[in-house]
């Protein structure tokens, strides 16, 4: 697997892992519309998810991860 394909992966995982747990805490605390609800949702898990990023250096793909709580990237 490509460290691009390794990225779009976990990106899609971190996403989904918050959306899910957004969607289902919200919805236990407010009883609304499904779209409004999926909507901010996804907004919120967007928003507090990890961004995993593929750069070239040197010849060489390196994979890093940035989040919202730290200022550092980190290489995995």
């Amino acid at each position: 697997m490509t460290p691009k394909t390794k990225a779009l992966v976990f990106n899609l995982i971190a996403f989904a892992i918050l959306f899910l747990a957004f969607r289902f805490t919200i919805g236990a605390i407010i009883k609304g519309d499904m779209f409004w609800l999926s909507l901010i949702s996804a907004v919120i898990a967007s928003v507090l998810a990890p961004k995993f990023l593929v750069v070239a250096e040197d010849g060489k793909e390196k994979m890093f991860m940035k989040t919202i709580f730290s200022k550092n990237v980190k290489e995995l």
